[in-house]
């Protein structure tokens, strides 16, 4: 009934499919109202409810419906704060490396011999044979 539906002023999270029944859309913190552009079948009609926005979450519906049937989209809107409480670049900071020393290769060397001593003793106790007396 409906196809290629658009938000022209928000992003919707995934492509508009008209199948799929439920959007989560961000707006910018200034939008009050959803705009819609969308194109629909011969003889079918649209109603939106819902279209003021508040600073929480806000869902708005859009019916669209024919004489033989009807189909509800919802949308879950938010709105984009103006600074950013957690997101990849302030995960990507706390990952940076605080001290850059560098590692000398005669450690690594002392580290790797250690590791491989230890796998050994260890394989040494798990499948050590029971002399017979």
């Amino acid at each position: 009934m409906i196809y290629d539906l658009k938000i022209l002023n928000g992003e919707l999270e995934l492509p508009f499919n008209e199948y799929t029944y439920t959007y989560t859309v961000r707006v910018k913190e200034d939008i009050n109202s959803l705009e819609f552009s969308y194109k629909l079948k011969e003889d079918t009609y649209v109603d939106i409810q819902n279209n003021i926005l508040s600073n929480e979450e806000s869902i708005v519906t859009l019916d669209v419906y024919n004489v033989n049937e009807e189909v509800v989209y919802t949308f879950y809107v938010y709105k984009d704060d103006s600074k950013e409480v957690s997101g990849l670049q302030n995960y990507m900071q706390s990952l940076e490396v605080q001290n850059k020393e560098e590692v000398s290769p005669l450690n690594i060397q002392f580290l790797a011999l250690g590791i491989f001593f230890l796998i050994i003793i260890c394989f040494s106790l798990i499948f050590k044979r029971k002399t017979k007396k």
